[in-house]
C-alpha cells in the first residue's frame, strides 16, 4: 500500500536528480566535446545558414536552414553538413552562431544599439525539427515570453548570413509537467477528510488503498470488427470494457495493438456518448495506434501534438490540421496582417524604421494574441466534436487538453480533473517513467483506466545510472502495481494476459516463454513451424529496378558495380522471382536457432574510448562472423531488408554498419580488411533499444562480451533480462547468436546460464576455429 504524498515526494526528488543529471550530461557534452565529434555522433550539425523565415498556422515561426554554400559547394556531398544527418522530425534543438559572438563586450557597452543586440544574442533560439533531408532542415521556433527578441535575432542571423550550428538538447518542459502533476497528486485526500480533493477510485487502486472486485457484468460475447482475434484478446477486451482498471499484458508478437484498436471500437459502441484519451510515452507508439484506427474513424479521431513529431500519413488527424480546415478564412486576415508587419519590421535599419520597430512589434504581439484567442475557441470546438483523442503522455497535460476544455465541462470534477474523458488508455506503459503516467490520470480523472504493455521488456530510458533515484525511476507503473498486488502479475485479477504470439517460430519462442512468462505463451499455427526455406517460397513477386536491361549491382568492387547514368532509362517491372536452385536441407535454411560459439579467445572484446560514451565495447571478430552469415543468406536468396542485426553496444553497431554497409573496416578503424566485399545497405543494424517493438524475418545478435582471461566473466548490459528478452524475440523464422558461450556461462547470472544450457540442448551450435 502506498501513500500519495510519500509517493509524490519520492518521485519529485528522483526527478530533480534526473533533471540535474540530464542537464549536466548535456552541458558537459557541449562544452567538452569537439563539434566534429558531436557531429559524428549525430548530436550536432555545423555550417548552416538561414535561407528563409516564414510564418505557419497559429503564427508559428519556421526557419529554413541550408548548408553554407561557401563551404559545401553546389551538389557536394563530401562537405555537405546535412548529408546523411541523424536529425529527425520532433527533435528538440538549439540554434547558435558558430563560432559564438562576443556577448560580454556587447553587454558592457553603453551604446543603446549594442545593449539591444546583447539582449538578442543572449536569447536562446530553440525549436523543434519539422523536416530534414540532405538539402535543408526546417525548425519551428518554440513559443516564449521573449518571442520578440527571438524573432529579431533570427531575422538578424538571416540578413547577416551568419554561419550557424544546430545542437540537440533536452526538454525542460517535460520535467516541469511531471513535477506539476505530482504536486497535484499529493493534494488528494485518501480518507475522505476535507484536507484536499478526494482521490478517485482509479488513484486508490493504483496506490493499493482499496480492494479490487472483479465486475459481474462482463459481456458474454462481442460483435467484433476484427474477426481474427483470439480468445485471450477477446477476453481482455470484454473485461476492460466494464472494469474500472485493467492491464493488458502483451508479450512480444501477441497482437497488443490489434487488441487496443478493437477495444476502442467496442467502447464507442457500448458508450456512444463517452470520449477516450489514448496515450503512450513516444510519438511512434501513438502514431501507430492512430494509423490503425484511421480506417475506422474519420473526423472523430484527433491527434494532439506537434505535427512535426507525427508520421506524415496521419497528419490529417492532427489537431492543427483539422482546426485549419474548420476555421476556413476566419484567421487568414489576421495572419496576413502579421506577415505584412513582419516584413516591415525586418527592413534595413533607417532611423525612422528603427524608432518605429518597438511599436510594430507591439502591434504584432496584439494581433498574435487575438489569433490565439480565436484559435483556442476553434480548438475547443474540434475537441468537443471528437470521440477519440490521441497524444503522448506529456501532451495529455497540454493546454489544449486541460485549461482549454475546463470551460466546456464547467467546474472541475470533484477529483480535480477535466471530466472530459471517460476512459484513459496508456499504451507501452512499461517504457514510460511512472511520473509521466500520472499526467493523464491526474489531469483528467477518468472513470476507467486501461494500461497495456509488457514489464518483461525494456524499462524507461533515464540518464541516472545507479543509486536510490535510479531505482525509483527505472521501475514502471506496471512494475509497482505488480509489487503492490503481491509480486506476481499472473495472480492479479485485473491483469489480462495475451497468450498467442504471431511472430516467432515455436523454437525461438520456447525459452522466453518459460523464462519470463510462466510457460504460458503459445505459437500460432501460422508461424510455429516456419523456417527460412519457407521465406524463400513466399517470395513470389517484387518490384525490381532495371537499368538498360541489367539488375542494379551492389558490390564493393567499383569495377563490378553497375551505375545508373543520368540519361539511363529506368523502368519498374513486376516479375516472378524464382527461388534459387538450393538444397532445401541446407542448415542455413532449415535451422531456426543457431549459435556461433567464439569461446577460446578467437574473438575478444575491445574498449572504444575515442567517441562519446567512452567505454563502449566492440568485437571485431564477431563483426566478420555476422558478415559471413549475412553473405550466405543473401546468396541463398534472402532479401536484405528481411535481415536485422542487433548489438548491445553502440561501438559494435558502428563497426557492424561500416563493415556490412561499406564492406570494410579499414578506412575508419584501421583494421586489416580485404577490399571487394559485397555490401548490404538494406540490412538493418541497431542497438537493442532501436529494435524495441520491431521484428525481422531473421535476427542476428552479436553479444560482444568475451573476457576469457578474467576469473569471473563480465557481461555488462547482458545481465538485464529485459534487454535479452527484447533481443531474442525480434525474429520470425531464424535467430542467430554470435558470442562467447563460455563468458555467458561464467558470468554468474543465472538467467544467462539457463539460456546457455537451453541452447546447448536445442540450438545448432557452430564452433569458430
Amino acid at each position: 500500500m502506498a501513500d500519495n504524498k510519500t509517493l509524490s515526494s519520492k518521485f519529485i526528488e528522483a526527478l530533480s536528480a534526473e533533471k540535474k543529471e540530464d542537464y549536466e550530461q548535456t552541458h558537459q557534452l557541449l562544452s567538452t566535446t569537439p563539434p566534429k565529434v558531436l557531429t559524428q555522433n549525430g548530436l550536432a550539425i555545423l555550417n548552416l545558414v538561414i535561407e528563409n523565415i516564414r510564418t505557419s498556422l497559429g503564427g508559428k515561426i519556421i526557419l529554413e536552414l541550408v548548408p553554407d554554400p561557401s563551404i559545401s559547394g553546389k551538389g557536394d556531398n563530401i562537405n555537405n553538413p546535412l548529408a546523411n544527418n541523424d536529425f529527425k522530425s520532433g527533435d528538440i534543438v538549439k540554434l547558435d552562431p558558430y563560432p559564438p559572438s562576443n556577448l560580454k563586450k556587447l553587454q558592457n557597452s553603453s551604446n543603446e544599439k549594442d545593449q539591444w543586440e546583447s539582449i538578442e544574442n543572449s536569447t536562446t533560439i530553440e525549436g523543434v525539427v519539422t523536416s530534414s533531408n540532405n538539402m535543408r532542415i526546417n525548425i519551428v521556433l518554440a513559443n516564449s515570453d521573449t518571442q520578440e527578441y527571438i524573432n529579431e535575432r533570427a531575422w538578424k542571423l538571416q540578413t547577416s548570413n551568419t554561419r550557424l550550428w544546430l545542437v540537440k538538447v533536452s526538454n525542460e518542459a517535460t520535467y516541469r509537467r511531471m513535477e506539476s502533476t505530482l504536486r497535484k497528486l499529493s493534494e488528494y485526500s485518501l480518507d475522505g477528510i476535507a484536507d484536499g480533493m478526494y482521490a478517485p477510485d482509479i488513484v486508490q487502486y493504483l496506490l493499493g488503498r482499496i480492494s479490487y472486485s472483479v465486475p459481474t457484468d462482463i459481456p458474454a460475447s462481442l460483435e467484433l470488427v476484427n474477426k481474427g482475434l483470439n480468445k485471450s484478446q477477446v477476453d481482455a477486451i470484454a473485461f476492460s470494457l466494464v472494469s474500472q482498471i485493467s492491464i493488458i499484458h502483451g508479450p512480444p508478437g501477441t497482437g497488443k495493438t490489434s487488441t487496443l484498436v478493437e477495444y476502442v471500437l467496442q467502447h464507442l459502441q457500448m458508450y456512444p456518448n463517452k470520449r477516450i484519451l489514448i496515450t503512450a510515452p513516444s510519438n511512434i507508439a501513438v502514431d501507430t495506434i492512430v494509423e490503425r484506427l484511421s480506417p475506422h474513424l474519420s473526423t472523430k479521431l484527433i491527434r494532439v501534438g506537434h505535427p512535426a513529431r507525427m508520421l506524415s500519413d496521419i497528419r490529417k488527424h492532427s489537431l492543427d490540421y483539422v482546426v485549419e480546415l474548420t476555421t476556413g478564412e476566419e484567421l487568414t486576415g489576421i495572419e496576413k496582417d502579421i506577415a505584412k508587419l513582419e516584413i516591415e519590421v525586418r527592413k534595413p535599419r533607417t532611423s525612422k524604421v528603427y524608432i518605429d520597430r518597438k511599436s510594430m512589434w507591439s502591434e504584432i504581439k496584439d494581433l498574435k494574441r487575438e489569433f490565439r484567442i480565436r484559435s483556442k475557441k476553434s480548438v475547443r470546438e474540434v475537441l468537443i466534436g471528437s470521440k477519440v483523442v490521441v497524444s503522448t503522455l506529456h501532451g495529455s497535460g497540454s493546454w489544449e487538453l486541460t485549461s482549454n476544455i475546463y470551460g466546456f465541462v464547467g467546474e472541475k470534477t470533484p477529483q480535480g480533473g477535466t471530466g472530459f474523458f471517460d476512459t484513459v488508455i496508456i499504451d507501452e506503459v512499461s517504457q514510460a517513467m511512472e511520473p509521466s503516467c500520472w499526467i493523464p490520470i491526474v489531469n483528467h480523472a477518468p472513470s476507467r483506466l486501461v494500461l497495456a504493455g509488457d514489464n518483461k521488456q525494456l524499462p524507461p530510458t533515464i540518464h541516472l545510472t545507479d543509486g536510490k533515484d535510479f531505482r525509483v525511476l527505472s521501475n514502471s507503473l506496471f512494475d509497482r502495481i505488480v509489487k503492490v498486488y503481491g509480486g506476481d502479475e499472473f495472480k492479479i485479477p485485473f491483469v489480462k494476459f495475451l497468450n498467442i504470439q504471431y511472430r516467432m517460430c515455436e523454437k525461438c519462442m520456447v525459452f522466453p516463454s518459460w523464462e519470463w512468462y510462466h510457460g504460458e505463451l503459445k505459437a500460432a499455427d501460422s508461424v510455429k513451424d516456419k523456417k527460412v526455406v519457407d521465406l524463400l517460397r513466399e517470395y513470389t513477386a517484387e518490384p525490381k529496378e532495371i537499368v538498360k536491361g541489367k539488375p542494379k549491382g551492389r558490390t564493393k568492387d567499383k569495377s563490378k558495380r553497375i551505375r545508373k547514368s543520368n540519361k539511363a532509362s529506368v523502368e519498374l517491372v513486376t516479375k516472378k522471382i524464382e527461388v534459387l536452385e538450393v538444397d532445401e536441407a541446407d542448415p542455413d535454411l532449415i535451422e531456426q536457432y543457431i549459435w556461433y560459439d567464439t569461446q577460446g579467445g578467437t574473438c575478444s572484446e575491445s574498449i572504444d574510448d575515442s567517441t562519446i560514451g567512452s567505454g563502449s565495447k566492440y568485437n571485431i571478430g564477431e563483426c566478420y562472423i555476422v558478415q559471413e552469415h549475412i553473405k550466405k543468406l543473401i546468396r541463398l536468396g534472402v532479401r536484405e531488408r528481411d535481415i536485422g542485426v542487433i548489438a548491445p553496444y553502440s561501438a559494435q553497431v558502428s563497426r557492424l554498419r561500416s563493415l556490412i554497409r561499406n564492406g570494410s573496416l579499414e578506412d575508419e578503424y584501421g583494421e586489416d580488411a580485404e577490399d571487394g566485399h559485397d555490401v548490404y545497405p538494406d540490412v538493418e543494424i541497431s542497438t537493442v533499444d532501436g529494435f524495441q517493438g520491431r521484428e525481422k524475418e531473421i535476427i542476428i545478435l552479436s553479444l560482444v562480451r568475451s573476457n576469457f582471461e578474467i576469473n569471473k566473466a563480465e557481461v555488462g548490459f547482458l545481465s538485464d533480462f529485459r534487454r535479452l528478452n527484447v533481443s531474442i524475440t525480434r525474429c520470425k523464422k531464424q535467430l542467430v547468436i554470435v558470442g562467447d558461450m563460455e563468458t555467458m556461462e561464467r558470468c554468474g547470472v543465472q538467467m544467462l546460464q539457463d539460456w546457455c544450457e537451453w541452447c546447448t540442448e536445442h540450438a545448432d551450435i557452430r564452433y569458430i576455429e
